[in-house]
């Protein structure tokens, strides 16, 4: 742990159990999450932004004012905004994570009358960090290999891989196996990088449907790295947020949805990322349905299967 990682510490000295680790402090000042809103949600005059692009931003405007119903996209923007504002830098690659695969993200817009292009959380502060977003070729083991590697170098910023689908992370499985999931006792070299894997069967085909979580599960051992399928765009900000809120690295895998990114259930009030709130491991029902004494079976279920049921059960 010298010179870029220096002041971290070993993994092996940090407290083990949830319990003892819910005092990470991920949440933002709600002054900071405005900011990075309004930002995120206007584009400058003089710019011709798509009009279908342009009512999403006004939609998202729109959930920093009233501070509700902030989507998944919505939710990692203003994970990203609040990091390059406390001075980390962000780096995000993969096929297509400029627009989002599902059309979900657009963290770069482009001039429909000149091809200039505009990335809006760049634009938060004149003192902030800088976020570098990159669509890269269909080269996943080169990819997230690089980008693997920009990580042992990066400690205190945010490295950021997602899958265009989440199966086509299997073109990366060398990198996945030698290096992010038994680096750390292998090599004797922490990461922090994040791999975002969408994940759902959405009608799209084989290929475009599993992101094996099975698989992941099996390649965790000795506390190597985390493995989330998150239900909340809460959660998701405060995930973010605690890999470099920590002292030390670990490598996240997240699920990320599909149908979700627009669900009207799926969606979180901007209190539930502001101070006072955390990162929550299990997640309270939010219907009453019977009193506590009455409950005799309890469903521990994430992500989309929560909202389906929730839906079938109204």
């Amino acid at each position: 742990l010298e010179g870029h990682w220096a002041g971290l510490a070993l993994p092996a000295t940090q407290p083990e159990s949830p319990e003892q680790q819910v005092e990470l402090h991920t949440a933002a000042p709600i002054e900071q999450l405005n900011r990075v809103g309004m930002a995120i949600s206007m584009p400058p005059a003089n710019f011709e932004t798509n009009p279908k692009i342009l009512r999403q931003l006004e939609a998202k405007r729109a959930m920093i004012e009233t501070g509700e119903g902030v989507d998944w996209a919505t939710g990692e923007a203003l994970a990203f905004g609040t990091l390059l504002l406390d001075g980390h830098r962000v780096r995000l690659s993969g096929e297509d994570v400029q627009r989002g695969t599902f059309s979900q993200r657009h963290a770069v817009l482009v001039d429909q009358t000149n091809q200039n292009e505009y990335v809006p959380l760049n634009n938060i502060d004149s003192a902030q960090a800088k976020i570098e977003i990159y669509n890269s070729l269909l080269s996943e083991v080169g990819v997230l290999g690089f980008e693997y590697g920009y990580s042992l170098d990066t400690p205190h910023g945010t490295v950021v891989w997602e899958a265009q689908f989440g199966d086509f992370a299997n073109g990366a499985q060398a990198i996945i196996d030698q290096f992010i999931t038994s680096g750390e006792r292998k090599w004797l070299r922490m990461t922090g990088l994040v791999m975002l894997l969408p994940h759902g069967y959405e009608g799209q085909g084989p290929e475009h449907s599993s992101a094996r979580i099975e698989r992941y599960l099996q390649l965790c051992a000795e506390r190597n790295m985390w493995v989330c399928n998150l239900t909340t765009p809460a959660n998701y900000f405060h995930a973010l947020r605690r890999q470099l809120h920590r002292n030390f690295r670990k490598p996240l895998i997240l699920f990320t949805p599909k149908s979700i990114l627009r669900d009207k259930l799926a969606v979180s009030p901007l209190s539930a990322m502001a101070e006072g709130s955390r990162f929550q491991f299990v997640l309270p029902e939010i219907d009453a349905i019977a009193p506590a004494e009455k409950v005799r079976r309890v469903i521990l279920c994430s992500g989309k299967v929560y909202y389906d049921l929730l839906r079938e059960r109204r």
